[in-house]
């Protein structure tokens, strides 16, 4: 549930116009510059060297962005070119997440979710459909913070009955770590997350908590290479003992002018 767990963006939409009511974006929130239209990730496997090889079968991102960059839909393909999954995405005025429908190899459905948003512009209440349509959850929020993130939520099944929550933290825009409970109040994981100077994710720690143990996977990345606007286009990602794991490549297409009157 990414869309849930960190749901909507950050940043006032800014100048665009006076009369808009947009308040939120997720290319701002990401401290993503310029008009992107469209982001495209493909993930290369990693040669002895640390250099990239061959690319990772599956799979290749791509998402798309509105005149406000917020997110409206994305879909995934291996590495045959084959669709693998899909999501539509649908905004509040104020530039919200509130929901989307998906589906997966080729179109078959795969579930979908809707959030109630009140007239202040606050989410209010979420309901999680299965691929059949039929309810799975609801979910309460506290939040979202002025950048339109959530600062915590809490799941219950189609009867009502609490299944476990989150909190999530944040420095500005940046999502800094978070911690989900149980049902009664047990932790079951928690996360943190650490920023270069230009607001590019570095390391990442995720804690899972059972009975029997607590496991951390640290996770490290550097950043090869960046375009004419400053973001990044080459990404390395290392695992906890050091060693080279994944190389993310990004290609943006930038909104032309002729196209924003």
């Amino acid at each position: 549930m990414t869309g849930l767990f960190l749901f909507g963006a950050c940043n006032n939409a800014g100048e665009k116009s006076a009369e808009k009511k947009v308040k939120y974006s997720d290319l701002a929130s990401e401290n993503l510059k310029g008009d992107i239209e469209s982001i495209e990730e493909t993930p290369f496997k990693v040669d002895s060297s640390g250099k990239a090889s061959a690319m990772d079968s599956c799979c290749i991102w791509l998402s798309m962005y509105d005149e406000n960059g917020n997110e409206i839909k994305y879909f995934s393909k291996d590495s045959k070119g084959t669709l693998k999954d899909e999501s539509v995405i649908a905004r509040h005025e104020n530039g919200l997440w509130i929901g989307s429908t998906d589906t997966k190899d080729g179109g078959k459905p795969a579930g979908s979710m809707k959030v109630g948003v009140d007239e202040k512009g606050q989410y209010t209440v979420a309901q999680a459909f299965d691929s059949t349509g039929k309810l799975e959850f609801y979910y309460t929020f506290k939040g979202p913070n002025e950048y339109g993130q959530l600062m915590g939520w809490k799941q219950y099944d189609k009867d009502s009955v609490f299944r476990q929550e989150a909190e999530q933290k944040f420095d500005k825009n940046l999502f800094t770590g978070g911690t989900s409970k149980d049902s009664v109040g047990k932790v079951k994981s928690y996360s943190a997350v650490k920023y270069n100077e230009k607001g590019e994710r570095t390391e990442s720690s995720f804690t899972t908590v059972t009975k029997d143990s607590t496991t951390t996977k640290v996770t490290k990345y550097t950043y090869d290479a960046h375009d004419e606007k400053g973001n990044w286009t080459q990404r390395t990602k290392f695992d906890d003992k050091g060693k080279a794991t994944k190389i993310t490549r990004r290609v943006y297409v930038y909104r032309k002018e002729e196209a924003k009157k």
